[in-house]
């Protein structure tokens, strides 16, 4: 494992196997006792004749037609029959024989048989693997090998199909097998990926007299002082990896990794939480990541391979094998990310997926855990508070696959948390209780009277604001509000249908609601009407409620929000001072309308032309726009989101990628297209940040580290697991990533959150 300051690989030494692969050659098939012509050459032979030796007769088969056969596992399975005519890289091989599936007999053609798959349908295979004879076949360490001039492969042992051995295609090929004069050699594919589709290598066979050197491949495969190329290890780990191997066969074959990391969780939502280890090897063209589980057991990999012309593949996917899921392939852009060793302050290990800041005091930080799960598969969040100076979790309430909201008080002491679901009872129940930040211990508790569910709280200046329908399922509500001291009511006030509550926070001065063509502002202490604006509600869109849009603004976990709300009401966007009722500035609501407001208060409206949110990137427009002034400063086409501006440069996610923007023009001064690659669907997992001259972005499953200057990928931070939770945009755009002073509070999708230092950065980055 790297751990000292050489941690950045500078070049490679390469070791070349001498392998065998094939020519293009015209031949025959045997198609029962029928002569088949293929490319104009011509040869008989009668069904009987599996090769040279009667042994191998297909005729010789114990199974009759829709028996069970018994196979080894391992063995390579073919769409179609293949011949010479076919390259011995190019046999486009997807599934191999399992143990657990099982065979059936469905004809015999030649040296052929056709198998009935009890999971994936039909395969040919050739039919000396079905005698009992092969069952002697031994698998072997891999071998590198050289053949005398003008030796032959063989589609088994004794086979008549045979192909021409090429020393143009060396290092495809190893021994793996033997069997009574005979080896088996793994031929890797030409090319391994294809669209959604991963090729395996191919078993064909040579004859012990042929061969004129045979030598094992050394163990160490990635290490530095002999390292093989890295199409050879690939095709290695494809053969001798598997779900039974365990890390101390791993270390000896492929070395010692370059990184040790926690892995994200191995099991799926709705059991507890299972972190293994996940390995990297790193090299320039590609990385190699395997996981292990607390047992040390191999669970699953992954080649992280660059973008080139020979991955005939759409960044952004992760291909598996066909028939193990656990195998796969992820083409990235045409930079992958070397992992920069940057060790946190501390690190809390929580107990589900995600988790989120969402505020902080100088000795508390207010958390969120989440499993990320969407629709049947969410089954728990939860609220838990964490030591600020050592990350040791304070308290927690678990708020199971039930609705679950927190309300911080306006000094920040106390928190309110309402829950719908009870997880030890396994019933639904609303509870609101008030607890003290520090120790979790409850002050105070509210019953509602009804016996049907709330439909939340939420909070203004001093008070919870309780939110429940007059009868059950009705729409209009009966608005509780409660003194955040005691728990004791101040006012009720019965809502008309078509309501809306719309306060965010203790920080908003008033108890904010809609109603009946009236924006009301209401004294929290007395239910007093404060100012009031007439207003229809707005017939388009409340955008604002969607699940997947991220926010218009971006909190910050540390500080108060300001006065200020984005309002649509009457088909226009207002910006309104909560505390005068004041108009500050409007602008049309329009279908195909989202907005976000930057940390300079201008605004980026995206438009779609057909009113699709989640639309082709040609289908949008984007315009950095000054509500205050009314005034224009660009318009581009594209759809550009999730801007940060630093003096005059203005840093989004461009139609998929990082990018920089000139913040007068809008003229893009770098892009990451090509070095990360475009995402299709990109979510928002956390906002950027700056330290110094560097930008941190989560994306995909790392925290991206990029010059801020030029775009340059420079790397992804150590050990931290990043992921993509559905419906939570708005958590991960606050409570992700955040900096205060030289603290930078990183969030993860193991359940891990950490703190840095930001000056200490720079040191990991160029040790």
């Amino acid at each position: 494992m790297k751990t000292g300051p050489d941690w950045q690989r500078t070049g490679y030494k390469w070791i070349t196997l001498t392998g065998l692969s094939a020519v293009l050659l015209t031949g025959w098939m045997l198609l029962d006792s029928k002569m088949v012509v293929l490319g104009g050459q011509a040869s008989a032979t009668t069904p009987q004749a599996l090769g040279a030796s009667p042994q191998a007769s297909s005729t010789q088969l114990a199974y009759k037609q829709g028996e069970p056969v018994t196979l080894m596992s391992d063995i390579p399975l073919f769409q179609n029959r293949r011949d010479s005519s076919v390259a011995t890289d190019q046999m486009k091989v997807e599934y191999y024989t399992t143990k657990s599936e099982k065979y059936t007999l469905a004809s015999v053609r030649g040296e052929w048989i056709q198998l009935k798959s009890s999971e994936h349908g039909d395969f040919w295979l050739p039919s000396w693997y079905a005698l009992k004879g092969s069952r002697s076949m031994k698998k072997m360490a891999p071998q590198s090998f050289t053949l005398q001039s003008g030796s032959k492969l063989y589609l088994a042992p004794g086979s008549t199909s045979t192909w021409s051995f090429d020393k143009r295609l060396t290092d495809r090929a190893v021994i793996v097998a033997a069997w009574d004069g005979w080896y088996g050699v793994s031929i890797a594919p030409r090319i391994w990926n294809k669209e959604s589709s991963t090729y395996r290598p191919v078993l064909l066979w040579i004859k012990e007299k042929d061969i004129d050197q045979r030598m094992n491949v050394a163990d160490g495969w990635f290490n530095q002082e002999a390292s093989l190329p890295t199409s050879v290890i690939r095709h290695l780990t494809d053969i001798k990896l598997n779900k039974a191997t365990i890390s101390k066969q791993v270390a000896g074959w492929l070395g010692e990794p370059d990184w040790k990391e926690s892995s994200s969780n191995l099991n799926f939502t709705g059991y507890s939480m299972n972190i293994g280890q996940t390995w990297r090897y790193e090299r320039e063209d590609a990385q190699f990541l395997v996981t292990f589980n607390k047992n040390g057991r191999l669970v699953r990999t992954r080649w992280n391979l660059a973008q080139d012309n020979r991955n005939a593949v759409v960044s952004d996917w992760n291909i598996s094998r066909a028939d193990e899921y656990e195998f796969t392939t992820k083409i990235y852009g045409t930079t992958l990310p070397l992992t920069i060793p940057w060790k946190p302050v501390w690190t809390n290990q929580g107990d589900i997926n995600y988790t989120f800041l969402q505020a902080a005091t100088d000795d508390v930080l207010l958390m969120k855990g989440d499993d990320g799960g969407f629709s049947g598969d969410y089954y728990e969040s939860s609220i838990y508070a964490l030591d600020r100076h050592s990350g040791q979790q304070l308290w927690e309430i678990n708020g199971g696959f039930g609705r679950q909201q927190a309300e911080v008080d306006t000094a920040r002491q106390y928190v309110t948390i309402y829950n719908d679901y009870d997880p030890d009872k396994k019933k639904y129940v609303d509870r609101i209780r008030h607890l003290n930040l520090k120790n979790g211990k409850v002050t105070w508790t509210y019953t509602p009277k009804q016996n049907f569910r709330l439909d939340g709280i939420t909070a203004a200046k001093n008070v919870v604001v309780v939110d429940s329908p007059v009868v059950e399922n009705s729409s209009n509500s009966w608005l509780t509000v409660l003194d955040s001291a005691n728990g004791k009511t101040l006012w009720t006030r019965k809502l008309a249908t078509g309501y809306e509550l719309l306060n965010k926070s203790a920080d908003d001065p008033y108890v904010l609601y809609w109603e009946k063509n009236k924006l009301v502002a209401a004294d929290p202490q007395s239910g007093r009407t404060v100012w009031s604006l007439k207003a229809k509600r707005s017939t388009i869109e409340q955008f604002v409620n969607d699940p997947y849009f991220d926010g218009i603004e971006r909190l910050d976990p540390f500080a108060t929000t300001n006065a200020e709300r984005w309002l649509s009401l009457d088909n226009q966007w207002l910006l309104l001072d909560l505390n005068t009722g004041k108009k500050l500035a409007q602008f049309p609501a329009r279908v195909g309308q989202r907005f976000e407001e930057l940390n300079d208060g201008m605004l980026l409206i995206r438009e779609n032309k057909n009113g699709d949110h989640y639309g082709k990137y040609e289908d949008f427009t984007t315009t950095l726009y000054d509500a205050k002034t009314g005034k224009t400063r660009w318009t581009l086409k594209g759809k550009i989101e999730r801007g940060l501006v630093e003096e005059d440069q203005l840093y989004v996610i461009k139609n998929g990628y990082p990018a920089a923007l000139d913040y007068k023009t809008g003229e893009t001064r770098w892009n990451a297209k090509d070095t990360i690659a475009t995402l299709r669907y990109p979510t928002n997992q956390g906002s950027y940040l700056i330290i110094d001259d560097q930008l941190l972005l989560p994306m995909d499953e790392n925290l991206l580290v990029l010059n801020k200057k030029n775009g340059a990928l420079l790397g992804r931070v150590h050990d931290v697991v990043m992921g993509s939770p559905e419906h939570r945009d708005r958590d991960a755009k606050n409570g992700m990533i955040n900096r205060i002073g030289n603290e930078v509070y990183v969030g993860s999708s193991n359940g891990r959150f950490r703190v840095y230092e930001a000056s200490r950065f720079q040191e990991a980055i160029s040790p």
